[in-house]
This record gives C-alpha cells, structure tokens and sequence, in this order.
C-alpha cells in the first residue's frame, strides 16, 4: 500500500472507505452525513449488467434486486446505514478495461452524480461514461423498487430536480474538472481517488500542489497501521458494528411442492 510501484486493489480501496464510513456514522460534529459502498457493489452491477438488461422484471431474477437493496437499506457492510440517512454516497469504480479507479459521488438532493476522475486522454472520457451509464439505469431501478424516494421523503412528482425525469434515468452525470491529474504510467489512482474522497468528505478544495502521491501512500499506510494497532492492543471487534438484517422470507410457501432427491 505504501510503495510507488504497487496498485492498490480491492482490499485497499475496501478498507479506507470503511473508515470514512466510519467517521460519518460516529462522528457527533459532523453535520455532513454521507456513505459508501465497497467494492463488492460494483461487482453486483456488473453481474446484473453482463446477464440482464436494465428493466426491473430481469432485475428480480435470482435475487439482484435484494441483494442491492441490502446496500441501500444500510446492510451488507460494517458502519453502514441505509441510504435515506445520508446526503450522498461515495462508490468506488473501477474502469476495468483502462485499469483505472474514478470517484462517483451520488447526489440525492441534487439528484446528479459527480465524477472525479484524475486521468485524461484519447478516448478515455467515452469509456468512463460508458460504465458509469450503466450504474446510473440499475442504481435507479434499484430505488425505485425499494420505494427510497418515499422513505426519503422526496416527492418525485413535484421535487424541482425530479419531476420531469424518467424513472430509470434519473441522475445526470457531471464530470468535475481542474483536477490534480494523474501521471501517464503510473499506479497512482487509487491513492488520488480515496484522497478525492477524504477532501470532498470534509468540504476540503482538491488542490493540485497538495497531491504528492509518495507522501500520501505512506500517510495512509502510517494512519491505518496505527488503528489497527490501537485496536489490537484494546482487543477490539468490528463484529458489533454489523448492521442485522431482518429475517429472510422462505421461498417455500404453502403451495410450493417439494420433492426429495
């Protein structure tokens, strides 16, 4: 994590938003409340993506809808909290065909989706749209099946930025610019993407001369070393902060036959 010529993967990316989540949801003085996923989630979109097209009969199809929603209802990850308790949520996408890491933020309130991406070049943008298209048609069908919009209280029908968007179109997508920018060649995405994140978190202005990727590698390294330090020596568990998920319903009911095999 803290070396110059190693990528972060999964794992990386996983844990330094499990922080961030963290600090919202426990943080008293923080009157921004966001989320985040891991990146399990964009995985689920993928597999919905790759096998289905994007209307919600195919989506219920072998449980994808729930197990979506189980994101969006505030499970499936420690230090979660459902959706309608935050203003925004931070996803972590992977451009797998330009092995790359963008920044989405979603916006309920602005009903609009930043992207913070630090690399430009030839055909790069098409590509990045191209993914992030697809999440913004399954991310919407998914609130809409989950009733969010009711359980946030916002009134498509008459909300400003609502009221005359399709259902399954609901969020534009905004690119953001003047971005510190990552060099042609280098492993450093994943380290200016979770800093994005950090900055936006506590309404920090992303700064190109602040970007030393070195400095923030071993930042994080230090930071996280030291946590889990601490932790250890309390003995301290991460299980409690497990959100429980309501009983699951049995597939089989009164008229289903069941036959042994």
């Amino acid at each position: 994590m803290g070396f110059s010529d190693q990528s972060w993967t999964d794992s990386h990316i996983d844990v330094c938003f499990y922080y961030s989540r963290k600090k919202s949801k426990y943080d008293p003085n923080r009157s921004y409340k966001f989320s985040t996923v891991d990146c399990n989630f964009m995985n689920t979109i993928r597999s919905v993506d790759d096998n289905y097209s994007a209307d919600t009969e195919n989506l219920t199809v072998e449980g994808h809808v729930a197990h979506l929603n189980e994101y969006i209802n505030g499970f499936r990850m420690h230090a979660a909290v459902p959706w309608r308790t935050v203003e925004d949520i931070y996803i972590s996408v992977n451009i797998k065909k330009k092995h790359h890491w963008v920044l989405e933020i979603l916006s309920f309130l602005e009903r609009c989706i930043f992207l913070y991406d630090l690399y430009e070049s030839s055909g790069h943008y098409s590509t990045v749209l191209d993914v992030i298209e697809k999440l913004v048609a399954i991310i919407s069908l998914c609130l809409e099946h989950c009733d969010f919009y009711v359980k946030k209280k916002i009134h498509v029908e008459n909300h400003p930025r609502y009221k005359d968007k399709d259902s399954s179109d609901m969020f534009d997508v905004l690119f953001q610019e003047s971005l510190p920018q990552q060099p042609s060649g280098s492993l450093d995405c994943g380290v200016y993407k979770v800093t994005y994140a950090e900055c936006l978190s506590y309404g920090h202005k992303i700064l190109a001369n602040e970007f030393d990727p070195n400095a923030l590698r071993t930042r994080y390294a230090e930071l996280l070393w030291d946590y889990g330090t601490r932790k250890q020596d309390i003995n301290a568990h991460s299980d409690v902060e497990e959100p429980l998920r309501p009983p699951r319903q049995s597939r089989i009911t009164s008229v289903t036959e069941v036959f042994d095999v």
